[in-house]
C-alpha cells in the first residue's frame, strides 16, 4: 500500500500478500508483508515476504539514508519473522538492508489492536511512526477513548524514545506522518 522512488531511479513497494506462487515466494502463513524492489523500467529486482503464522501487513515504506529501507505495518503474529507481540495486532517496524534482507524488527503496542500506517526517517537517523491504537496498556500510556492517534519516535536501532496518544472519546485514526 506504499511506493517510493529510490535514489537509483527504481522503486520500492510495500503491501501484503496471501500468495506463495507467481512472483511471490516465502509466505509464512495467512497474509505476509510483501516488499518489492523494481528497477527504473518496473522490472522486479527482488521480492521478500515477512511475517508469521497470523496476518502481517506492510503499510508504509521509505528508503533510508544508508540505502536500505524502513517498513511499517502491523502484525498479529508472534513467530516466524515476528517477535515481541503484545496482543492482537501490534505496530510492526522492519529495517531492511539494500538487498531486502531483514536487519531488525520491532513490535509496539498493547493488548488490543494497534495499526501503524506511516513511517518516516527523521533528521537524527531515527524514525517517526504514526497510526492508531485501541490499547490502553503495554507501550501505550493514555488512551482517550475508543481509538486514538498513536505516534511513536524510535532511535536508529528501533528502540522506543517516546510515544504519544492524541484524540477524544470517539474514533481518531492517523493515516500519514512526515
Amino acid at each position: 500500500t506504499s511506493i517510493e522512488q529510490t535514489t537509483d531511479s527504481g522503486y520500492i513497494v510495500a503491501g501484503y500478500t496471501g500468495s506463495n506462487d507467481g512472483d511471490v515466494s516465502g509466505n509464512h502463513g495467512g497474509y505476509d508483508a510483501w516488499v518489492l524492489k523494481l528497477d527504473v523500467s518496473g522490472n522486479l529486482v527482488w521480492q521478500k515476504t515477512f511475517g508469521g503464522s497470523a496476518n502481517d501487513y506492510a503499510t508504509s515504506i521509505e528508503q533510508t539514508t544508508d540505502g536500505g529501507n524502513i517498513v511499517a505495518g502491523y502484525t498479529g503474529s508472534n513467530d516466524g519473522d515476528v517477535s515481541g507481540n503484545h496482543g492482537l495486532n501490534d505496530f510492526w517496524v522492519l529495517k531492511l538492508d539494500a538487498s531486502g534482507s531483514l536487519v531488525w524488527q520491532k513490535t509496539f503496542g498493547g493488548s488490543a489492536n494497534d495499526y501503524a500506517t506511516s513511517i518516516e526517517q527523521t533528521t537524527d537517523g531515527g524514525y517517526i511512526v504514526g497510526g492508531s491504537t485501541y490499547s490502553s496498556d503495554g507501550d501505550i500510556s493514555n488512551n482517550h477513548g475508543n481509538v486514538d492517534y498513536w505516534i511513536i519516535k524510535l532511535d536508529d536501532l528501533g528502540e522506543l524514545e517516546w510515544q504519544k496518544t492524541l484524540g477524544g472519546s470517539n474514533s481518531d485514526n492517523a493515516n500519514s506522518i512526515q
